[in-house]
């Protein structure tokens, strides 16, 4: 018997034909993450190596990349402006730009700025054994939400493994919420609403994590207990969060996981149409005192990983995504944003442990001081 793992991966081979060789190359830069890549279209490569840099060389392709700017309402662009973007450019233009227009806003500069801080002390620090916590963290505590199938794919990074590791090993406190690993958004909910409250009574501030299906069952939770039972929840990381539902569950994009699993219980799949979802999502209402961030990917074609190419490519007729969610569809809003560029829904595994860590000092700097002009220990 082949382990299920090694069976994913062979009928992934199987279904695979694309090579991430297609495609022209490029190299630049946006928010002050460099990328080398490849990009669908020559308006991307234009746009991310020349338009980008201040090199205006091609008046035909500035004029039409200048109206997308002067047409910008103020807001990130949403589903349906990027839909429209990726079919009058390509699919990659439309989520450069969408990283572009993240890394513009004061907001997401703050917060970009205090993470990479903390990012690249943890790495020094944990290579070195000398991480020191901030002295506030003494007062916070983590609780772990999983995503699909964390217990069928822990190799996917589902469970939150690496990431619980990490923290502990540097002083946190971490809880882990067993939810139903294919059950439904609604009532995977209940147990979390359920773990959320058993910490109401441990004098410390929570950290809520979720990732991806785990995104909805979160925002669902603290909509359901609203401000009155959330007085100890600090903060909620939403990374890579399926908020709005996957149009792969809709056209099930996935038929490897019905190969390996058998049709099991359909109710997450179900919960995680865009239709469902997009409903669910105008009745979240996250208490004002929980801060809320958001972390993801953005791809372009020459970036996605083995993992994520199954949906990735199916996926842009309906505008730029990460492999398994539309980009803007990750996103909550009027949170600090933080948009990995070249990443994808998987690729966010990389340096896990370092991530973690950095986000939780990030997140804790920030709720103590929302403006920081320095907060790491020795600064």
């Amino acid at each position: 018997m082949i382990p299920r793992p090694l069976r994913f991966i062979s009928v992934l081979s199987a279904l695979l034909s694309l090579t991430a060789c297609a495609g022209l190359p490029v190299r630049g830069s946006i928010g002050g993450q460099a990328i080398e890549t490849r990009v669908d279209s020559e308006v991307a490569r234009y746009y991310l190596a020349s338009y980008r840099a201040g090199k205006r060389s091609d008046a035909s392709l500035d004029a039409q990349i200048d109206r997308v700017y002067q047409g910008a309402d103020g807001d990130l662009p949403d589903r349906s402006e990027l839909k429209r973007l990726s079919d009058e450019f390509s699919s990659d233009f439309a989520a450069l730009y969408l990283a572009d227009q993240i890394a513009r806003e004061p907001l997401n500069r703050r917060f970009r700025s205090a993470f990479d801080e903390a990012y690249d002390y943890t790495r020094k620090a944990l290579r070195g054994g000398r991480l020191t916590l901030p002295e506030a963290a003494a007062d916070f505590e983590v609780l772990l939400v999983p995503t699909y199938l964390y217990k069928s794919f822990t190799f996917t990074g589902a469970d939150f493994a690496a990431p619980r590791a990490a923290l502990e090993r540097v002083g946190f406190t971490c809880h882990f919420v067993e939810t139903d690993e294919v059950g439904a958004v609604e009532a995977n909910a209940n147990l979390v609403m359920a773990a959320i409250r058993t910490r109401a009574q441990s004098g410390r501030r929570l950290i809520v994590v979720s990732a991806s299906k785990s995104g909805p069952e979160v925002a669902l939770a603290l909509t359901r207990l609203g401000p009155a039972e959330t007085g100890h929840v600090a903060a909620w990381i939403n990374t890579v969060g399926a908020l709005q539902g996957s149009p792969m569950a809709d056209e099930r994009l996935g038929p490897e996981i019905d190969l390996i699993l058998g049709q099991g219980d359909a109710s997450g799949r179900e919960s995680m149409t865009t239709a469902r979802s997009r409903q669910r999502f105008k009745s979240f209402r996250i208490p004002e005192h929980v801060l809320v961030v958001n972390y993801f990917g953005i791809p372009v074609s020459g970036s996605i990983s083995f993992w994520a190419r199954r949906g990735f490519f199916p996926l842009r007729k309906h505008g730029p995504n990460d492999g398994v969610l539309l980009l803007s569809d990750m996103i909550f809003p009027g949170a600090p944003t933080l948009a990995e560029l070249g990443r994808d829904h998987f690729l966010l595994n990389d340096h896990l442990d370092i991530t973690a860590v950095a986000l939780a000092i990030t997140v804790i700097r920030w709720l103590e001081n929302p403006d920081p002009t320095s907060s790491m220990p020795g600064s």
